[in-house]
């Protein structure tokens, strides 16, 4: 009789809003939400639309022990992986999960295991640089909305159907894509949303589609537009945008290259420079952004089981850039807000794109960094203290089903200065280079130490960062950078621990992370970290 009266008074609440959904899980043919608890509810399944979106329907249904199944494909094919789901018991919204975060391996075609690599080196070059001089398995490309779709197709261009719906792609640029992706053994794109470059040909009726409406595209400081995600033809051209890339380049016969993940965006806690979305807080710009984080993994593992999606960040741990707060963010307050937000929303497999530049970027000789300290308010995550990324994610509310997120290092370099202090700066360089990617190497999360540039540009804000100079002569740091991971790095490593010291260089490569998860805490511990491939 007890249990009956318990089944019974479950019921009810089921029916007056007391439920929550768990979970949302799809397979090959059907999408099934989970509660805790069962009762008669009203279903409105919509599109992903910020603000919104259309309802595709709204009808009674009843969660029988627990679950609610609902077959995945629409009559007109369209799939209810993508779909949000809100869950009415009366006339309240019942909490929990509204998207699907859980996807059948099965439905992918391609299931094999991320790739393993023999080392995290990349660089931002050119392909033939990358594999002969330095060895690099990563690739590492930029792809621009505007400067892949086009609304006037020519006879070049490649037709791409999503929902029914005729999508075109620029023959030039996709075959310029497909060289660099085979000449790699896998890349992680890094998707990006300019009309002010990266391939971008200024087509008006494309940027008044793509970009965010509150986009400030006269300001010239603005040189990344948000993606999106606000209007139903938005969403549309974004999601195709990364369908086509995740389609063509997670194929298991690898015909145009492999590609393991996307970075969305660049650099969000500068959202008023690299990924402008107008005046918001951090909190409205991350409710945003997580769905184009989202929405990137939904399309991600419907082909690939392994496919990864990462937030990309500054060193700017625990202070913001000067100027606007409605602009410029906290990398900290960014990783805190998305995984409230994927909590509340239902948590998928995210991780961190981090580019731990020493806290001043002109100067090249991070051990002496000020500012970086090994605690989770340290004011910076530099080259320094680059573990405290990995302590901090290593805490129990950021981990997804158990495991830490995976960090890349995906933007990073050393400035060489000009005048009399152009060698010491050079050398300092090659000291950076030797002990940052002997840190990045030891940490257990790191996929990829990017370096960013092979040659010194004259646009980069007055650095220069490149591995080359200006007139192709070498910098020391580029033969240490291709000497890591081969039989000459002791010979580097020795020459730099002395220039750094030896007591110094030691501490920094096995530094003590003041607020680490303990063994004893209901937090991460070690074995787990050991095992979090």
């Amino acid at each position: 009789m007890k249990k009956a009266a318990e089944a019974a008074e479950n019921k009810i609440y089921g029916g007056y809003g007391k439920m929550k959904i768990i979970k949302i899980a799809a397979d090959e043919k059907y999408v099934t939400l989970y509660s805790d608890c069962d009762g008669t509810v009203t279903l409105r399944e919509s599109s992903p639309v910020v603000q919104g979106g259309t309802t595709y329907s709204l009808k009674g249904c009843e969660f029988i022990v627990g679950k609610l199944s609902l077959p995945r494909f629409s009559d007109g094919g369209r799939d209810s992986l993508f779909s949000r789901f809100t869950v009415y018991a009366g006339k309240d919204r019942v909490d929990g999960v509204r998207y699907v975060t859980q996807i059948s391996p099965d439905i992918a075609a391609n299931n094999t295991p991320y790739p393993t690599h023999r080392h995290i080196k990349a660089i931002n070059a050119s392909p033939q640089l990358q594999k002969t001089m330095f060895g690099v398995e990563q690739g590492r490309p930029d792809v621009s909305l505007p400067g892949l779709m086009t609304l006037t197709p020519d006879k070049d261009s490649i037709e791409f159907v999503r929902d029914g719906r005729s999508y075109w792609f620029r023959g030039d640029a996709v075959k310029r894509l497909d060289e660099y992706m085979r000449a790699y053994d896998h890349s992680t794109f890094i998707l990006l949303n300019s009309s002010k470059g990266f391939g971008s040909r200024g087509e008006r009726a494309l940027l008044d589609v793509c970009l965010h409406p509150k986009y400030d595209e006269p300001n010239s400081s603005a040189l990344i537009s948000a993606f999106n995600l606000r209007s139903e033809d938005g969403l549309a051209y974004y999601a195709a945008f990364v369908e086509f890339l995740v389609s063509r380049y997670t194929r298991p016969d690898n015909k145009y290259g492999r590609a393991a993940g996307a970075i969305i965006g660049n650099e969000i806690d500068q959202q008023g420079i690299w990924g402008n979305a107008g005046d918001m807080t951090c909190a409205e710009y991350i409710s945003e952004y997580s769905e184009a984080m989202r929405l990137a993994w939904q399309i991600g593992r419907k082909y690939c089981s392994h496919f990864r999606v990462y937030i990309s960040l500054t060193n700017n741990w625990s202070i913001a850039t000067p100027g606007s707060p409605l602009r410029f963010y906290t990398a900290k307050e960014c990783i805190e807000q998305l995984a409230a937000q994927t909590a509340a929303d239902g948590d998928f497999d995210w991780h961190v794109a981090y580019h731990p530049y020493p806290e001043n970027l002109f100067w090249p000789d991070f051990w002496h960094d000020r500012a970086a300290n090994f605690t989770f308010n340290t004011p910076h995550i530099s080259f320094r203290n680059m573990e405290v990324l990995e302590a901090f994610l290593s805490q129990k509310r950021f981990l997804y089903n158990g495991k830490p997120r995976r960090i890349v290092f995906s933007e990073q370099g050393f400035n060489s200065m000009t005048g009399p202090l152009a060698r010491h700066s050079e050398l300092d360089g090659e000291a950076g280079v030797v002990l940052a990617y002997m840190k990045a190497r030891k940490m257990k999360t790191v996929d990829m130490f990017t370096h960013h540039s092979s040659v010194d540009n004259p646009g980069e804000f007055g650095l220069n960062l490149g591995l080359i100079r200006y007139n192709g002569e070498p910098k020391p740091d580029y033969y240490a950078f291709m000497a890591m991971d081969t039989d000459k790095e002791a010979e580097y490593v020795a020459k730099v621990r002395a220039r750094i010291g030896e007591d110094l260089f030691d501490y920094l490569l096995d530094p003590v992370i003041a607020d680490a998860p303990k063994t004893d805490d209901d937090d991460l511990t070690e074995s787990i970290l050991t095992n979090s491939n």
